[in-house]
């Protein structure tokens, strides 16, 4: 039989993928960043500066968003020269089941 005062005295914990996922949802929660996300669903890679432009923020400004779409782990970086470009992480499970749910 299970001490109920025991259990509920316990905090619930969550996955690693839980954990993910809530990050996610809290970057896609941001109005910029969802507009971003579904830029980088466009096309292969997008530098910086394209999508700043598209979105309509600041250059700066949409470094500091993909820097956390980086800390999540939903896109790659490359370099060309002074211009940094991005690429959405497309066989990524998570990216795979978001891009389910965002394309229907």
């Amino acid at each position: 039989m299970i001490n109920m005062k025991t259990s509920l005295k316990r905090p619930m914990t969550l996955t690693r993928s839980e954990e993910q996922l809530v990050n996610v949802l809290q970057l896609l929660g941001d109005r910029t960043r969802y507009k971003m996300f579904k830029i980088l669903l466009s096309k292969e890679e997008f530098c910086v500066s394209e999508v700043a432009d598209k979105v309509g923020i600041s250059v700066p400004a949409a470094s500091q968003h993909f820097r956390i779409f980086e800390l999540v782990g939903l896109v790659d970086k490359r370099r060309y020269g002074k211009m940094i470009c991005y690429v959405l992480k497309k066989d990524h499970t998570l990216v795979k089941k978001l891009v389910n749910c965002f394309m229907q």
